[in-house]
């Protein structure tokens, strides 16, 4: 469909076309004075593909054979590229003459490059399009997104690459398909946005039907279909789309299940779900010229682009600054930048080596008389004091237009007098040191390359056909190099030296964290000499700091985790973090919050255990523990609203915690009948404030346990591994993880630390650290509903509190016992254990546990066919969580009243119980209590003949259920939809849902199954 093009889109068309211009979106061809000409052969094409894909950047021979032939490279493979490129340059500069130096594609070390003129290349071309179609789109600008994402479309010809052999044009073939497929969805998102739904639905089928996986594709189509008033024609898109998705092994993403209900509930659906010396001076020093690029420099385009767009303005001067951790790649990042701002500055570059991590430094008063060398002032004729060197040297740069680039600083004193003054000029700094202070920069922090970054620099490297036969083992063998350019470089070099070594065991090797710094030792680089650089400039205590902020197996310190392990004030410990920050040895991830890089972590725990005597070292960590042990027992007691910590295994200085709600099951119970209606005051108005400790309110504890349970975690497994710490600091740190059992949140690492705890307690002979151990194990398999796991450890923290006296911990395992049991429907041993669990709670003046215990005792009575006991206990345990001040346990409470309520035929007072807990639920932020509370209204409105608003909370119960990836809830919301269903007559549909719920709950082994069972053999 045509369109009138954007005048953006057709500048190009406008300006004067390159001489000699190139095609690879399409068959590979070379375009010179409107002649095309196709690349014949194969193998010829594949190496010019080759370069023109690193867009002005060259190539190794090496490299380049390995991409146009891998590993079936033939005995004589550089003799063949050297007369591929002879061919090639005859084709593109016809009129050389002979022993006349080409000038396109030209040798560059031992190898080669071409030599591109802006716009020679479509790709390129494609990307400023797309580029510009993108920053139309988020200013609210469609028209021009279209007419941009048209003229890019127009530049394809036809299969990119089209014909060209070799392992390197496969991988771009892959990559470029991809990316005019996202340009295609873009170009109609945009039609969309205009109005153009019926336009858009014929292109949008087709797309669909040639690529069925892709979703966002499938939203658009049913986006068109549903604004052109074809809402069946939609519903049939999305069940093919998660039919198609479901048999490749995944599940709908969020924005084709939002259409979903959007479509389904009528309402509109939006339509997008050493010195370089100045380059152009003739005899500069060679000592002072810009290096060679990376050859295969990968990936930063985020970066690259950043600092291409900071240095390009024009106005002032222009300065990036560039910080990071030794070998982060800041130099190569530098290069390559400068070498592709070489039209933006065409007076030059100067570059030099300031030596920052140098015992001495470069002088800046040597380095500027460099540079007025550099730019022509005679010798004799370079001033003698720095200041009148710098006063020359800012005349000089006054009206030019060159790039200087300072590599290494050491700090911001000596880097600025090299500052040029001309407005036409730009500045490229780098430095392990944050020069937050120097005026007007744009900063960057480089970091750690990402997966995709790091996979691409290893293909790079040693081959795509070694990294795709062995990808898994390419992944981890790039994590433990940190993803770290320099690490990556030296492994990856010594597996091209070596073709038949096998990634995997390489990888094996550097697993062994012993190991790893040693083997990131290379002929030329050494990883533990580069981060030795960095830390050479570190006074005495910054130097203790940086060793022993890493003994903790923790992926993040807070200032006050800092404090503990320094022996320091948390100021005097935040500012020596910061210190650190700023010499890129420790990264700041939020305020007063730091991290170290992974390699930079085994560096300083190694050096530790060298220079540190163990008994620092150990007392350091022994502070921290303490100080996470009773933050986290007073967390426990706040978000508990007050319970005793469950159990006191050793002496600590914290006063005593609180309890747990594990998530247990909501128990299907009897039918019962008879009106009945609400009393009392409303349920959950003038809840108390919680008792104050280090957390002020309930909701400050829990965001303190959910920010740090992956560290509380981490410090459990470390000290029970540790052969000095005892192993009950271990188990109180993990029980003070418990209450995030009531959001059902399973923290990463839980039960691994609770088996690092038991394997401890079981060889020091300490039972209560193995009950707790037990007790939290069960609780994680209660939390995905493996329940017979569940109560097997169960019964094992319950037979050790018997017989060590741990009555606290008793009552609760026997609580959780009893929710087991109405889970598994055997309600005699449910109403056994929560008769016995009751006077132990309320022993412990633990109102947490009273309220569970209580509310389940009430189901476990009405189950057992006690419905007047039922109700008093339903009704109590409310009253207890309102007193207390307990908000997620008020929200248990009012859930098993209104399963009470609706049982003994109180349809008013059970729907508002059960949806005033769904509020509470909603309020703490836990989507699986969200979605056992949209089930229980679902079910609810079954019963009371409603299906129409079952439907509507059983698929939002559906939806949570998914994001949740809880597999019991999502059966339950399955059968309530097939309930809802079946009352409607949509008995096909119904039997689906059924299906899918039996299938759920039939592989956890869950009661239910039989229920729905019945219902699909009925």
């Amino acid at each position: 469909m045509p369109h009138e093009p954007h005048p953006a889109a057709t500048q190009a068309a406008h300006d004067a076309r390159p001489q000699l211009s190139f095609r690879v979106l399409g068959p590979v061809q070379a375009i010179s004075g409107g002649a095309e000409t196709g690349i014949r052969p194969p193998l010829c094409a594949a190496v010019l593909a080759a370069l023109l894909l690193r867009q002005g950047r060259p190539g190794s021979a090496a490299a380049l054979i390995e991409d146009v032939w891998g590993d079936a490279a033939p005995p004589h493979a550089l003799g063949a590229l050297r007369t591929h490129v002879s061919r090639l340059r005859g084709l593109l500069e016809p009129g050389r003459a002979a022993r006349t130096p080409a000038q396109v594609l030209v040798s560059h070390g031992e190898g080669y490059a071409l030599r591109l003129e802006p716009g020679a290349l479509d790709l390129m071309e494609f990307d400023r399009l797309t580029a510009a179609a993108e920053r139309a789109r988020s200013a609210d600008r469609p028209q021009e997104a279209r007419s941009l994402l048209d003229a890019a479309l127009e530049l394809w010809h036809g299969e990119p690459l089209a014909g060209v052999p070799g392992p390197y044009a496969a991988a771009q073939r892959a990559r470029l398909t991809e990316r005019r497929l996202a340009a295609v969805e873009a170009r109609w998102e945009a039609e969309l946005r205009l109005g153009g739904h019926v336009a858009a639905i014929g292109p949008l089928r087709a797309l669909a039907d040639d690529h069925p996986l892709r979703e966002r594709t499938q939203e658009l189509l049913m986006t068109a279909l549903y604004e052109a008033g074809r809402q069946a024609e939609a519903l049939e898109v999305h069940a093919r789309a998660r039919r198609g998705l479901r048999e490749a092994g995944t599940v709908p993403g969020p924005g084709l299940e939002r259409i979903h209900r959007r479509i389904l509930a009528g309402s509109a659906t939006p339509a997008t779900p050493a010195v370089a010396g100045v380059t152009g001076v003739a005899g500069g020093p060679t000592a002072l010229r810009l290096p060679p690029g990376t050859a295969d420099f990968t990936g930063r385009e985020d970066t690259i682009g950043q600092l291409r767009a900071a240095l390009d303005h024009g106005r002032v001067v222009a300065v990036s600054a560039v910080s990071g951790m030794g070998g982060v790649g800041k130099t190569a990042l530098a290069v390559h930048v400068a070498h592709g701002l070489g039209a933006r500055f065409p007076d030059g570059q100067l570059f030099v080596d300031l030596r920052g991590t140098d015992a001495r430094p470069a002088d800046p008063a040597q380095v500027l008389g460099d540079f007025l060398r550099a730019l022509g002032v005679a010798p004799g004729r370079v001033p003698g004091l720095p200041a009148e060197r710098a006063a020359l040297y800012r005349s000089l740069m006054a009206d030019s237009r060159v790039l200087v680039v300072l590599d290494n600083a050491r700090d911001l004193d000596q880097v600025r007098d090299l500052l040029p003054g001309g407005p036409g000029c730009g500045v490229l700094v780098t430095s392990r040191t944050r020069l937050a202070g120097l005026s007007g920069a744009t900063l960057v922090d480089l970091r750690e390359l990402t997966e995709y970054e790091a996979l691409a620099l290893l293909v790079q490297i040693i081959g795509e056909r070694r990294v795709r036969a062995e990808e898994e083992a390419a992944r981890q063998l790039l994590d433990d190099c940190g993803r770290l350019p320099l690490a990556i470089r030296i492994v990856a070099a010594r597996l091209a030296a070596r073709p038949a070594a096998s990634l995997a065991q390489t990888a094996r090797i550097l697993a062994d964290e012993r190991r790893r710094l040693a083997e990131l030792s290379g002929d030329t680089d050494d990883v533990e000499t580069t981060f030795r650089l960095g830390t050479d400039l570190l006074d005495t205590e910054q130097l203790r700091a940086f060793r022993l902020l890493a003994l903790p197996e923790v992926p993040e310190l807070t200032s006050a985790a800092a404090a503990a392990l320094l022996d320091r004030t948390e100021r005097q410990a935040e500012e020596l973090c910061e210190t650190l920050v700023d010499l890129s040895l420790l990264e700041s991830v939020g305020p007063g919050r730091y991290r170290y890089h992974d390699l930079l972590r085994l560096y300083a725990r190694k050096t530790a255990a060298e220079e540190i005597a163990a008994a620092e070292c150990d007392g350091a960590l022994l502070r921290l523990l303490e100080t996470y042990r009773a933050l986290a027992r007073d967390a426990y007691r706040a978000v508990m609203a007050g319970d005793a910590f469950p159990v006191t295994l050793a002496p600590v200085p914290s006063a005593p915690g609180p309890v747990s709600d594990a998530a247990m099951p909501s128990a299907p119970v009897p039918d019962a009948a008879g009106p009945g209606a609400p009393a009392g005051r409303r349920l959950g108005e003038g809840l108390p404030a919680p008792a104050p400790g280090h957390f002020a309110t309930q909701d400050s504890a829990t965001t303190w346990l959910l920010d740090e349970v992956s560290t509380v975690l981490a410090l459990t497994e470390q000290a029970a591994r540790h052969p000095r710490i005892p192993v009950t600091i271990a188990a109180e740190l993990l029980l003070s993880a418990d209450p995030l059992g009531r959001h059902a949140n399973q923290p990463y690492g839980l039960e691994r630390a609770a088996r690092a705890v038991l394997e401890a307690a079981e060889r020091c002979g300490d039972p209560g650290a193995e009950a707790v151990a037990h007790y939290m194990l069960g609780g994680s398999h209660a939390q995905r509903f493996e329940l017979a796991t569940a109560v097997r450890h169960f019964h094992i923290t319950a037979d050790i509190c018997r017989r060590a006296g741990h009555s606290t911990l008793l009552g609760l395992t026997l609580g959780v016992l009893g929710g087991c049991a109405l889970g598994l429907h055997d309600f005699p041993a449910a109403l056994d254990q929560l008769t016995e669990a009751m006077p132990l709670a309320e022993a412990a003046q633990s109102p947490g546990c009273v309220a569970y215990v209580r509310g389940f005792l009430g189901l476990a009575q009405l189950a057992n066919g006690v419905p007047e006991a039922a109700m008093e206990s339903g009704r109590a345990a409310v009253a207890v969580a309102e007193t207390s001040g307990d908000r997620e346990g008020l929200a248990q409470a009012l859930r098993v009243l209104g399963q009470i309520c609706l049982w003994l035929g109180r349809p008013d007072e059970a729907l508002d119980c059960l949806a005033r807990s769904l509020d509470l639920w909603r309020a703490t932020g836990s989507r699986f209590r969200e979605s056992l509370g949209q089930s229980l209204l679902a079910e609810a409105h079954n019963l009371l003949g409603r299906p129409e608003e079952a439907a509507t909370y059983a698929e939002e119960a559906r939806e949570s259920a998914e994001q949740f990836g809880g597999g019991y809830l999502l059966g339950r919301a399955l059968t309530q939809l097939g309930h809802a269903c079946a009352a409607r007559g949509r008995e096909s549909q119904a039997t689906f849902y059924y299906r899918q719920a039996h299938a759920l709950l039939e592989r956890l082994g869950m009661p239910e199954a039989r229920d729905v069972a019945a219902r699909l053999n009925g």
